[in-house]
């Protein structure tokens, strides 16, 4: 890095710091009396004692073992439980017994640093993918976007669950691939490694199936690798994605936890695709219109999701950073499509994933414009001004929109904690 590039990081370095510290004392509780676990969703309820149960030392090792590596619900995978465990052992050992009766504190600890930290780390991947931090005011722009988002805002203070990370390794996988630059070096490696754990959480990382094949077939149309070389590296990315998956879920070694994951997964499945046995029929009817609420309350008016879609097109076929703009597309839009179109239930963590990446598509226009037209037309300056008015005025809506849904949802928990 550069000058320039390591303090954007500084300065992202030092709003993250603010924009974590800020959600701790809505995150110490979520009840009235004290109660630990988050009002509004029953998962913390159901994840939490999970994790109890790998940091509860057996009377010998096969037993201790036993706790660790058969944590009991595989609806989510093995390293959101590892690394939920991993950030509390050393509290766990400090604390002795007591640690047991310790649970406001302790979910704290995992709200703050398994949900809140990962998606800061997630929004700088982000901001680095589109503008290698060479301009502090593109960075920062993109970085409170994405950061103030209603869904994201909400999820930092809702609950502890695997969300967050889950978008952390599809944003890892996107930067590696984009670091490769298309040579199929040790960043591609990277990227099949952090597809892999973002599989092993929560399954999302198949939808990268469109990703790489057009990644290996844009090397390939570019002459920057051979047939035989795509092949190969084809073979290699699946088979170290289907080592990661095995090797980071050591319950999968068992059989009976395996069938247990089978099943669960399956009736996860059907959920998606009729939705729950006690909500609304009428609610879980699948389609792009049904979905017009959750749009609306917790990502931005359908006008401005729309101008990110068309941005991100439009990032694709011109300007100076395609490859990113094919990379995000690939990834949001079948997700989109999966989403919208086969899911039935519609909160927005649901849908979250896909969604997020487009709005780093914000200041496409203007980048395309000023490589196109600013310096080889005569009128280029003046349409430029126009197009970067017209994306000002969206930007500046669109945080208007963030932080009037944000301030209301934070102040509903600071009066449950009060």
């Amino acid at each position: 890095m550069n000058r320039k590039q390591k303090i954007t990081l500084l300065v992202l370095v030092v709003i993250g710091i603010i924009y974590f510290v800020i959600f701790i004392e809505p995150n110490s509780s979520s009840q009235k009396d004290g109660g630990p676990y988050s009002l509004f969703s029953i998962d913390e309820f159901i994840i939490y004692p999970n994790v109890m149960r790998m940091l509860t030392f057996g009377k010998d090792i096969h037993e201790t073992w036993g706790n660790l590596i058969i944590y009991q619900d595989y609806l989510y995978g093995y390293p959101f439980y590892f690394l939920s465990m991993l950030v509390l052992l050393p509290r766990r050992l400090m604390m002795g017994a007591a640690f047991f009766d310790s649970e406001p504190t302790n979910i704290l600890i995992l709200r703050q640093c398994i949900n809140v930290v990962p998606m800061i780390l997630s929004a700088g991947v982000l901001v680095f993918i589109r503008t290698k931090f060479r301009s502090i005011f593109h960075s920062v722009i993109l970085f409170a976007l994405i950061l103030t988002i209603p869904s994201v805002f909400r999820s930092n203070i809702w609950w502890f669950h695997p969300d967050s990370l889950t978008f952390l390794f599809i944003t890892l996988t996107l930067l590696f691939l984009q670091l490769d630059k298309l040579r199929l070096g040790r960043n591609f490696i990277f990227a099949a490694i952090a597809c892999g754990i973002s599989i092993a959480i929560k399954l999302l990382g198949l939808f990268f199936f469109l990703t790489i094949p057009l990644y290996l077939l844009i090397g390939l149309i570019k002459k920057q690798c051979d047939f035989k070389k795509v092949m190969y590296f084809a073979i290699i990315f699946v088979l170290i994605m289907v080592f990661v998956v095995v090797f980071t879920n050591p319950f999968l070694w068992y059989e009976g936890p395996r069938m247990r994951m089978i099943e669960r997964q399956a009736s996860k499945q059907y959920e998606l695709k009729h939705g729950y046995t006690h909500g609304d029929p009428i609610v879980y009817q699948r389609g792009p219109k049904w979905w017009e609420w959750t749009f609306e309350t917790w990502f931005g008016p359908p006008y401005y999701l729309i101008f990110l879609a068309i941005s991100l097109v439009a990032g694709c076929l011109w300007g100076k950073d395609r490859l990113s703009n094919i990379l995000i597309m690939s990834w949001s839009f079948p997700f989109l499509i999966y989403v919208l179109f086969f899911v039935a239930p519609k909160p927005d963590n649901y849908i979250s994933p896909g969604l997020i990446p487009l709005y780093t598509a914000a200041l496409n226009f203007p980048d395309i414009l000023f490589t196109h037209y600013l310096q080889k037309e005569k009128w280029g300056k003046v349409f430029y001004l126009v197009i970067m008015s017209l994306v000002a005025l969206l930007l500046i809506m669109q945080f208007q929109f963030n932080i009037t849904h944000d301030i209301p949802v934070y102040k509903q928990y600071l009066i449950q904690v009060r």
